[in-house]
């Protein structure tokens, strides 16, 4: 009963949480992609999605029965990475507090037109200037918040050649080539804004060709601040919500975000479900 208590708290706090996001919310997002052979992941994984239909079919009783078994890596397709990822002392993706991920304040910080104005849209990161900008535009970024930036980068989604950048490699050997977040942004997030969460519609926070330095990963590990990747749909809130000048909470351009991993004891990531409400 000791473990059972809690789980049962847990459980009517989330359920009480959805019940008052559906009294105010006017839309939900799914802000992730569906698990399927598409799915891309982060080359040097041991394996992509696959699924198993073990059973499938009606039962020599008469009854219809299916259960499928699955297997994939941890760091593919919308997912969270925990602290753990990239710091020895961080949270595993089951130890990420509650607090960070159920109905938390989140950002969107539009950088699309700077990503694809650019010569070179693959090599573009996000810097304080650009956060700055969005501030000015729409507001302080709360505190315990988390920040998502929409660089555009989703409209190649599924295509794996575009999406990972290597239609983009200039030699023989397929490098990643896509946009991600400076060091230097994500410290002043964590910094001046004291964020719990940082999620990107690309393959990883840090730039594609990074040279092997993942300095954000680090960072934000050390942090215990956690990353999400292949965030999807960011386009269809910034339409539907913020252009459109729709209220939430009494405040512009403040979304709300369910944030909803699997729970893999020791994990350093997982798949996960996000749901934004306004």
């Amino acid at each position: 009963m000791g473990e059972f208590v809690p789980l049962v708290k847990l459980s009517i706090i989330i359920l009480a949480c959805l019940v008052v996001a559906s009294v105010y919310a006017t839309e939900y997002f799914d802000l992730s992609y569906s698990l399927n052979n598409d799915t891309i992941f982060y080359p040097g994984q041991k394996y992509d999605f696959e699924l198993f239909k073990d059973k499938k079919g009606y039962t020599e009783s008469g009854y219809w029965y299916a259960a499928y078994s699955f297997c994939m890596a941890e760091h593919g397709g919308t997912h969270v990475d925990a602290p753990f990822h990239f710091s020895e002392k961080g949270w595993t993706l089951d130890e990420i507090p509650e607090s960070h991920m159920i109905d938390v304040p989140a950002t969107i910080i539009d950088v699309q037109n700077d990503v694809f104005s650019s010569p070179t849209p693959d090599t573009f990161t996000l810097q304080v200037h650009h956060i700055l900008k969005h501030e000015t535009q729409h507001g302080k970024i709360p505190s315990r918040s988390v920040v998502l930036v929409h660089t555009g980068w989703s409209r190649f989604w599924p295509n794996k050649q575009r999406y990972l950048g290597f239609a983009n490699s200039t030699n023989s050997t397929p490098t990643l080539n896509f946009p991600g977040c400076s060091i230097e942004a994500a410290k002043w997030l964590a910094n001046e804004r004291n964020i719990v969460g940082f999620g990107i519609d690309t393959p990883s926070v840090d730039i594609g060709n990074n040279g092997g330095n993942l300095p954000v990963h680090i960072f934000l590990g050390e942090r215990q601040i956690y990353n999400i990747e292949n965030v999807a749909n960011l386009h269809l809130v910034i339409n539907d919500v913020i252009k459109k000048g729709t209220v939430c909470n009494g405040v512009i351009n403040i979304l709300r975000l369910f944030v909803l991993p699997i729970k893999i004891t020791g994990a350093t990531g997982g798949p996960t479900r996000i749901l934004a409400y306004c």
